[in-house]
């Protein structure tokens, strides 16, 4: 299954071949939800073989010594994380066009999770970075 997605003015586009197996998550970490503006972010990881941008120049932030967080610089649209070892590329599901083929199945950093905002589920929940490697 190919997936597209991009920012909101639609200067940056991307694709994704997602396949079974591929870890999807949310986040529940600080650096997450100052990212995303959201209180918690729902990501997929692909390996980069599986990840293209077709249309635009992403900008990048450095959130933290290991990664690297991609966004529009023209509406301010977060969209993708890598890490610098170039094992996956974490996508935001909110920036996929149809996030519905995409279901999470667990929650990592819950630890750090705003008391207040709960999903009501049974996923496994780990108190920091989730058990997975791409």
């Amino acid at each position: 299954m190919r997936l597209a997605g991009g920012c909101a003015c639609g200067a940056i586009r991307y694709a994704i071949d997602p396949v079974d197996g591929d870890p999807a998550d949310y986040c529940h970490c600080k650096q997450c939800r100052q990212a995303t503006g959201a209180p918690v972010a729902a990501w997929i990881q692909v390996a980069p073989a599986r990840f293209r941008v077709t249309a635009g120049s992403p900008q990048a932030y450095r959130s933290s010594p290991a990664y690297c967080r991609w966004f529009c610089a023209a509406c301010g649209s977060p969209l993708y994380m890598t890490d610098e070892s170039g094992l996956t590329v974490g996508i935001l599901l909110g920036s996929l066009d149809e996030p519905q083929h995409i279901r999470p199945t667990l929650h990592g950093w819950d630890s750090a999770r705003i008391p207040w905002f709960d999903l009501a589920d049974t996923m496994p929940r780990y108190p920091g970075t989730p058990p997975y490697d791409l």
